[in-house]
């Protein structure tokens, strides 16, 4: 399965800043670059003002419900994620996954929750899970260029789809040290028998559970909910034990998919106590 997530890496990137926006506590920049596949994409970079050295650069994967931009947005159902991983001194990157935000147009501006259950169009959900990873790969090799981030402290934080998203990435990617999986849902437990048998079989290539094993060894912090309405907590207890090693924690929240928003004081408390 790693080779799905393999591009050509001489592709050249041609990254631009197009759009810059200084504030007292941090710069942020909109990037546009060149995907794999020969589209244009654009994902924002914001740096702290508030720290002497290169800070670490976490990347932030949105879910169905949301974009990039909505981690910027005080009404973000998610919080205030990005806003506050700038304050503890964090760069942080975002990007559209394939069919979000400025992407739409790819699937004729359609609402792209369609493509992930309403329509039963789940090879459009495997592929756009396939292709996210391999954007953010080459926004990797973009951020390699960035003096003023940490060449070395790269992290990833994932909810819900962009969990599922950033285990995989985590998965292919040694460039990635670690990160912050918030309520991505198991996708092969279940009967074996019926339609929702056969869903999971085309979606068994990007199943979180079959990247697992790839993931040892990092440090991995899951934050998931013991009422969400995707999956149950044995699921998830299954799904993450298949991780080898102690390098991984799991906290449930006593929620449904929404988490509480001080779940980012944890996720900013692991990733300061990491040691990374």
């Amino acid at each position: 399965m790693k080779s799905f997530y393999e591009y050509d890496k001489g592709i050249p990137l041609d990254a631009k800043v197009v759009d810059r926006i200084e504030t007292p506590a941090f710069v942020r920049e909109k990037i546009a670059f060149t995907a794999h596949s020969g589209e244009r994409i654009a994902g924002w970079l914001a740096v702290p003002k508030n720290t002497a050295i290169p800070p670490p650069c976490i990347l932030v994967l949105h879910g169905v419900g949301s974009t990039k931009d909505s981690w910027w947005r005080p009404d973000n159902p998610t919080g205030p994620l990005a806003p506050r991983l700038i304050e503890a001194g964090y760069a942080v990157f975002m990007l559209d996954a394939r069919f979000f935000g400025e992407r739409s147009h790819l699937g004729d501006f359609a609402n792209p929750q369609n493509f992930v259950g309403k329509n039963g169009w789940l090879f459009r959900f495997r592929d756009l899970i396939v292709h996210t990873v391999i954007d953010y790969r080459r926004a990797l090799d973009y951020l390699a260029t960035r003096p003023e981030i940490d060449p070395k402290r790269r992290m990833i934080f994932g909810y819900s789809m962009g969990g599922v998203t950033a285990i995989n990435l985590l998965a292919v990617e040694p460039r990635l040290a670690g990160g912050v999986i918030c309520v991505a849902p198991p996708m092969l437990a279940g009967p074996a028998t019926g339609p929702l048998a056969a869903a999971r079989q085309r979606l068994a290539s990007v199943a979180p559970e079959n990247h697992a094993r790839a993931l040892a060894g990092r440090p991995l912090l899951f934050l998931m909910a013991n009422k969400d309405e995707y999956y149950t907590p044995a699921a998830a207890e299954a799904m993450i034990a298949l991780i080898p090693g102690d390098a991984k924690q799991v906290r449930f929240f006593d929620s449904g998919h929404m988490l509480p928003h001080t779940y980012i004081d944890e996720v900013i408390g692991w990733m300061n106590t990491t040691g990374w």
